[in-house]
């Protein structure tokens, strides 16, 4: 079945043997002989021609030492509010002088003061618009302190 010879096909070409590889081997260089693939500088240069990597820096015994905590010095804050006060006068410790003390009481006429004398006027009660005007819950209560005469705070009534 095989007229042209050995491992000739019917159309004269040649058949591979299932052993063999279908290209040629390799060649394997010698010791200190250059490949052929790296005499023509494709596709990288001489092995020799790369730079040499730094070397790393010496060893220091203090480099895995963790330094000390450094302290952030504190700082304090004081919020200052001011008393909560009443129309009558109040014990409490004065903000400026801390010192225990009652509260002295001067009145003070505000727009409330003024609004209630004008609708006296206009409601035909003209004669008593001065009412609001001696009448301490009519007015603005302002707290001092006896002590240092500091003020401390306002009761609007």
């Amino acid at each position: 079945m095989n007229p042209g010879g050995k491992g000739a096909e019917a159309d004269g070409y040649q058949a591979q043997p299932l052993n063999q590889l279908p290209y040629p081997p390799q060649q394997v260089p010698y010791p200190g002989q250059v490949p052929p693939t790296m005499a023509t500088g494709y596709p990288h240069p001489q092995p020799s021609s790369y730079a040499h990597p730094a070397p790393p820096p010496p060893y220091d015994a203090n480099s895995n030492v963790i330094p000390p905590p450094q302290v952030a010095p504190t700082t304090y804050v004081q919020v200052v509010t001011r008393p909560q006060v009443g129309p009558d006068p109040a014990a409490m410790v004065c903000p400026s002088c801390t010192k225990h003390v009652v509260t002295r009481l001067d009145y003070e006429s505000s727009t409330k003061t003024h609004i209630a004398a004008g609708l006296l006027c206009l409601f035909i009660c003209w004669p008593c618009f001065w009412i609001p005007y001696v009448i301490d819950s009519c007015k603005n209560a302002n707290h001092y302190c006896p002590n240092c005469g500091a003020y401390i705070g306002t009761y609007r009534g």
